[in-house]
């Protein structure tokens, strides 16, 4: 599985706030903006939703929000990064957050959405490709980064 098919380069990005809130919508509006399919609004409520059910913070400063919604147009995914850490962002090695990888997928695409789902979480679990992107400062270097270790 190759992360370029999911990801783009403009749907990788600096988060601008500090918290957990601030980082779901604007995932959600990157998504929304390139051709998710569904408006901010549907995706940030179903990240909610998500998240009531359990913090989708898996620990090693990572959290992968992940959705499935009948209107996505496609499986795909953005990634924001946040240097100094998303500290409201619960996780389960309590450790604040500093890369969420948010995913969406339309309804029938199960498969390929665990997929993507392992192959996130196998590339951003490797410490040094993890620090290298934290360090990175530059989305386009992030991206390059992410599809360099990803599939």
């Amino acid at each position: 599985m190759e992360l370029a098919d999911y990801l783009t380069p403009e749907r990788v990005v600096l988060l601008a706030g500090s918290t957990k809130a601030e980082a779901l919508g604007q995932l959600a509006e990157v998504l929304a903006s390139t051709g998710a399919g569904v408006s901010r609004e549907e995706l940030e409520e179903a990240f909610w939703r998500r998240e009531k059910m359990m913090s989708t913070g898996i620990g090693y400063g990572l959290a992968v929000p992940h959705v499935r919604l009948p209107g996505a147009s496609d499986l795909s995914m953005a990634v924001g990064v946040s240097p100094s850490g998303l500290a409201d962002y619960e996780s389960l090695d309590e450790e604040p957050v500093r890369i969420v990888a948010a995913i969406v997928a339309p309804q029938g695409q199960h498969e390929a959405y665990i997929r993507l789902l392992a192959e996130v979480i196998h590339v951003l679990k490797d410490p040094q490709a993890r620090r290298a992107i934290i360090e990175a400062g530059e989305p386009g270097r992030i991206y390059e980064m992410l599809v360099e270790h990803g599939g």
